[in-house]
């Protein structure tokens, strides 16, 4: 119901469209894409990625559509991709492209229909993409603006990003859609699935490792606080630490003074993420693998750091931090304080390895299947597919190893391999033993069990109390004792058909495997991770496999509305859901902060959009085509000319090709002036016919200067312009300096940046530096010149009539 009332609202008026993550708004955007899919229409679909055109296109022609999108790279050439302009239909369009195309008039602007903008989130001030909406508009008022996104939270970043956004794409409407709406909360609630959330409690030495943990990011948080004062303090709190996105936000207020930052803040900033690592790492894979990766930093090169510029080394909480961890693998040690001698003495201890909670759990839940299945008559008839979901392909491995050796078994393996020593000779290949019965595997785990807490739950309570947090991304290099991830997964005998395809995928049976199966549950492991690689894969996988069991082994907000969205749609389909947590963690803390977060921003892109001050005129039809052009003492009109016409012209500038992709060209545009795209052999802006910009980046400034270009780059300008500069230009989150003031020294080096370009400017006196803090500075900068010229030009043509 609520994706037709927003496929109404949104073909009666443009606007832009935010979907909660998971509430189908891929089957919205394959909705416009059907009804576009016509030659006698020109539509074009910008901002996608290659996983997402090809997705889009694969369920286009699953749904019959006859004329299909085509996708238009850079394969093609210039007049290749006009054929296909006129040829009309929806296009899938690159924006480096497609902007070269406008600006080269090769694109018939004035015939498109319409723009289908995806992932609008992204469409900001400096984006291609607003390069292009803004271009489209000033050539056609009629076509249509259509945005799509599903990532509320990236509208509340910065101050009003809702109504910039909405500026750059001319857009007058937005259309929230927050999974508490009542009409997506009542469509929803009409056919839920059945859900067990199953709590699992932690061991005693995981439960001490994570308060240790969490103890030592407390006083890191503080430490960073009282370094810098400067920090907003609202946003740093240990909830917030364990975050990703943490990084990013203090990454963002510390960047403009990064260089001037002490070696114990950008310390304490690695520390945070370091540490949310180990947490990461705690409930995800084994006791070896944790312990290697907190040995493994222990005996690198950073520990030295760690002692020299982190107080937190020398807290209670991290000698406990490393005493609880090797007694995960070796055992319960005597006292809470060892020696350096007796932690590197692993040989003398006897190997106690803890096996990880869930695991257990899962065991017993697949237990459970197999009995539900095996004794009810109804259910052997029927093909009870089996769907469990994991974090990343890591943990899909490892769960594999441990459905078919065993949880001590894998454990072991693990062990051997991080001490380099030989696995067993005789030990079964998993592909055999994993063609085994459910009931096998199953009952032999039966008997090391923990009760968990078990209850039932209705589906709309598993997105209000148990939510999960985005896909969690891998955040330090795995070390040598990691696993390696298969490039391929494998193929069962038909005995359980339990049938794993290539990374995670469907694979399908042979005819004689068809014959030869025995009715019972097929079983199929999917990774959140790869699944962002293979974009809606797991939506698809719900259609494909229609299993009567999903386990959330790692859940995530966006799969558990995907599944709620699954039932909805296929009411009749008898469907439960096994959701797996750790009782009182920091995984179940990260699954509330991420619903609250969301939930937080919908509510406040609501107050946004009800305090929004529109124009009328903000959809771009009825605006003059120089978008808002500043009026000057150059656009004063020449009164000479024959009955007072006015001749002004826009100020050009002729920009390399090469160039487009930076954000520079965007915001040259906005300021009025006009873009030639050409390829430039010498330079990358030409201002004047004898003003000529090499436009360099600090890191590439850097470079050229080692790999002596920028001296081949200065000669070639020099030559053949009478004004060749150099412009050196920062980023805007960047400092405003070379070189921090703690890397300055009394002595001069030749080999130094500072050193290098005074003997550049030594050697080619004609050469000019502009500094520039941001690419909006250098717009002005360049709009300042072109101004100075044109009144130069205007001053002399006035002298010149006077004087006649």
């Amino acid at each position: 119901a609520y994706e037709n009332q927003t496929f109404v609202e949104l073909l009666a008026d443009d606007g832009l469209v935010v979907l909660a993550r998971g509430l189908g708004l891929n089957r919205l955007f394959i909705k416009f894409l059907k009804l576009y899919s016509d030659p006698r229409t020109l539509v074009l679909v910008i901002n996608t990625s290659n996983k997402q055109e090809g997705y889009f296109c694969n369920e286009l022609r699953k749904g019959g559509v006859e004329y299909t999108p085509k996708v238009i790279t850079n394969e093609y050439s210039a007049k290749e991709r006009e054929t296909l302009y006129l040829m009309g239909g929806t296009l899938f369009v690159t924006s480096r492209i497609l902007l070269l195309d406008l600006l080269r008039k090769q694109c018939p602007i004035e015939k498109v229909q319409g723009l289908l903008v995806y992932n609008a989130h992204k469409v900001t001030d400096s984006a291609t993409e607003a390069f292009i909406l803004r271009l489209y508009r000033q050539n056609n008022k009629v076509g249509f603006v259509k945005a799509f996104s599903d990532s509320p939270e990236a509208f509340t970043n910065g101050f009003c990003q809702l109504e910039r956004v909405m500026k750059n794409m001319f857009l007058k409407h937005v259309y929230l859609w927050p999974r508490f709406h009542a009409t997506v909360s009542a469509a929803l609630s009409r056919h839920q699935p059945d859900v067990v959330e199953l709590r699992q409690q932690m061991t005693p030495n995981m439960t001490a490792i994570q308060l240790a943990v969490l103890e030592i990011m407390k006083a890191c948080v503080v430490e960073l606080k009282t370094a810098n004062p400067i920090l907003d303090t609202d946003d740093l709190s240990v909830e917030n630490a364990l975050g990703k996105s943490f990084d990013l936000v203090v990454r963002m207020q510390l960047d403009p003074v990064w260089n001037q930052l002490s070696l114990k803040t950008k310390q304490l900033v690695f520390d945070l993420k370091m540490l949310r690592t180990l947490l990461f790492f705690l409930t995800q894979y084994d006791c070896v693998t944790f312990n290697s990766y907190l040995e493994s930093l222990r005996h690198s090169d950073l520990y030295r750091t760690f002692s020299t510029h982190s107080a937190w080394i020398f807290m209670d909480a991290a000698n406990t931090l490393f005493v609880k961890a090797r007694d995960r693998v070796f055992g319960q040690s005597q006292g809470t304080k060892t020696s350096e001698h007796q932690q590197n003495s692993t040989t003398d201890r006897v190997l106690n390895l803890e096996e990880n909670p869930k695991w257990h759990l899962l065991s017993m839940v697949l237990d459970e299947i197999f009995k539900e299945t095996k004794n009810n008559s109804s259910l052997l008839k029927e093909q009870c597919n089996i769907l469990i979901v994991t974090n990343d392909d890591r943990t899909c491995l490892q769960l594999r190893q441990y459905l078919c050796y065993g949880g001590k078994s894998v454990l072991q393996r693990q062990y051997d391999r991080l001490l380099e020593s030989k696995q067993p000779k005789n030990q079964p290949d998993a592909d055999v033993l994993l063609s085994g019965r459910l009931e096998g595997f199953a009952r032999k785990r039966r008997g090391n069990l923990k009760n968990p807490i078990s209850k039932k739950v209705r589906s709309e309570d598993i997105t209000t109390e148990a939510t999960s947090s985005t896909n969690i991304e891998k955040e330090e290099k795995q070390d040598e004792a990691d696993i390696e991830i298969p490039t391929s997964l494998f193929e069962e005998e038909p005995v359980l058909p339990m049938k794993f395809g290539e990374n995670g995928g469907i694979s399908a049976f042979s005819d004689s495997e068809k014959c030869e199966l025995v009715s019972g549950p097929l079983l199929l492991m999917e990774s959140l991770t790869s699944a962002s690689d293979e974009y809606f894969h797991l939506a698809t996988t719900l259609e494909n496999l229609k299993p009567r069991y999903v386990i959330m082994y790692d859940a995530d907000i966006q799969f558990v509305r995907q599944v709620e969205v699954f039932k909805a749609c296929n009411p009749g389909h008898p469907l439960r859901v096994y959701f797996l947590l750790y009782d009182s963690s920091v995984e179940e803390q990260k699954y509330l902060s991420s619903l609250r977060k969301e939930k937080e921003a919908f509510e406040r892109l609501i107050r946004e959009r009800s305090q929004m001050v529109i124009p009328v005129d903000r959809e771009g039809r009825v605006i003059d085509s120089s978008m808002g052009r500043k009026t000057n003492e150059m656009d004063e009109p020449n009164t000479r000319k024959g009955g007072g016409r006015d001749d002004k012209e826009t100020p050009k500038i002729i920009v390399d090709v090469r160039d487009l992709r930076s954000t520079l060209p965007s915001l040259i545009h906005k300021k009025g002036m006009e873009i030639i795209p050409l390829t430039l052999e010498v330079g990358d802006y030409i201002l004047t016919p004898d003003t000529c910009v090499e436009r360099k980046s600090v890191s590439d400034l850097i470079g050229s200067l080692n790999s002596g270009r920028l001296y081949s780059q200065a000669t070639a300008m020099t030559r053949h312009y009478k004004k060749p500069v150099l412009l050196i230009e920062f980023s805007e989150s960047k400092s405003f300096s070379l070189q921090s003031p703690s890397a300055m020294h009394s002595e001069i080096s030749s080999q130094s940046v500072s050193s290098k370009l005074v003997l550049l400017t030594l050697h080619f006196p004609k050469l000019r530096i502009i500094w520039s803090q941001s690419p909006y500075a250098t717009a002005e900068i360049f709009e300042a010149l072109k101004v100075t010229q044109q009144l130069t030009l205007s001053i002399f043509q006035k002298l010149l009539d006077s004087c006649i």
